[in-house]
């Protein structure tokens, strides 16, 4: 998952890294290139019509997942993070943002429709800029003051998608998402939360927070990168135990799952997590399944359509490294496939190279294509990886 969630209070390296999601608002690209006639081969800009609608349009924002639609053949749903856009409609949300278009695997995407805020109906002009997926949550807090998440330009909170799924046998896909408060250059995740979407209608629902730490979520509880496997819905966690010099030397990716059903998933007792003697109801006792990793980020994937199995992708470091495990089921065993580093440049502080995701609806049997963020480029990206 490309936005470090879990051990964020522990760690300064995956502080460093989340914390780059609110340093990207600072700064938005300048022109656009001129309107693409069809999807791009990789490596390309991901780009939405508002982009290439006028030659001063941008959108700066990271964290892109995407999953095909599960009821128009050929289309896929796209959400992010935090958003800052300028052109002929400039604005900003500071939060998860959608849009959706059709896909053709091998190509990056470079016509997608930016989605309204559910549960509007789809727009008549597809060329409209970013709006709100998810709303402002509440109840977080300031760690050690206690007061509200919100001071003007300097403190807010967000709900950050952290992955999404299709739902077995029906029209809908589930959202998995963590609540922070972002406060100067720290961010603390204090909530966890799931919600329902339906692409055709554009519509919310059971969005049920599960578990909420004002001092900070404890990263067992921090999930992400939702998979439906064999009766259960699986969710991964990470935290970097060893941050050293914008590396990890050390850490631990955790594994919880719950029945794959939606009065399970929303209730936070039905949650068991992989332990020491096999499955617990005590996050803390959560044990590593993916041994010898040291993230600062994760994501997992099922990319058995690919025959590849189950796909880890880690970020070892903020400088652009990258290593991608396989697995035949959630609990492993993991192995590492292949290691690489995106060619990530500029970027200062804590904006840096970040949010390696993969999407199968996009990958072939000959590569991985993996979105991920470039600071220098101040745009989400795609490049293909031979698997």
């Amino acid at each position: 998952m490309p936005r470090p969630r879990g051990g964020v209070a522990g760690a300064a390296v995956a502080a460093a890294a989340v914390a780059a999601c609110a340093a990207a608002v600072a700064a938005v690209v300048g022109p656009s290139s001129a309107p693409p006639t069809g999807d791009a081969a990789p490596p390309a800009r991901v780009l939405s019509r508002y982009e290439t609608a006028g030659p001063r349009n941008a959108i700066n924002r990271d964290c892109g997942f995407s999953v095909p639609d599960p009821a128009a053949a050929g289309r896929s749903l796209w959400l992010f993070c935090d958003s800052v856009w300028k052109g002929t409609r400039p604005g900003m949300w500071l939060g998860s943002t959608a849009a959706a278009g059709t896909y053709t695997p091998g190509r990056v995407p470079t016509r997608l429709t930016e989605i309204p805020r559910p549960p509007a109906p789809r727009p008549v002009h597809p060329e409209g800029p970013p709006q709100p997926l998810l709303g402002v949550p509440a109840g977080l807090t300031i760690p050690g003051s206690g007061a509200p998440c919100q001071v003007p330009g300097a403190a807010y909170s967000a709900s950050w998608v952290a992955g999404v799924a299709r739902i077995p046998g029906t029209a809908d896909v589930l959202l998995t998402y963590t609540d922070v408060c972002v406060n100067g250059q720290t961010i603390t995740p204090q909530g966890f939360g799931t919600a329902r979407y339906r692409p055709a209608t554009n519509t919310l629902s059971q969005q049920h927070r599960l578990f909420l730490v004002p001092g900070g979520l404890p990263f067992q509880l921090n999930l992400g990168s939702p998979v439906f496997w064999r009766g259960h819905l699986y969710l991964y966690a990470f935290r970097c135990d060893m941050p050293t010099a914008g590396t990890c030397q050390g850490g631990r990716v955790t594994l919880a799952r719950v029945p794959a059903d939606p009065a399970a998933w929303q209730n936070p007792s039905a949650y068991t997590y992989r332990g020491p003697f096999g499955w617990t109801t005590d996050a803390s006792q959560a044990q590593p399944v993916v041994p010898g990793a040291a993230p600062t980020g994760v994501h997992v994937e099922d990319f058995t359509a690919a025959g590849k199995g189950l796909v880890l992708i880690e970020q070892p470091d903020i400088a652009g490294s990258y290593r991608i495990w396989q697995a035949p089921s959630p609990e492993g065993p993991w192995r590492v496939t292949r290691t690489g580093r995106m060619p990530c440049a500029g970027g200062t502080g804590v904006d840096l190279c970040r949010a390696y995701i993969g999407h199968p609806e996009l990958s072939t049997r000959d590569d991985l294509l993996m979105s991920y963020y470039n600071p220098a480029d101040h745009h989400l990206s795609v490049r293909a990886v031979p698997w």
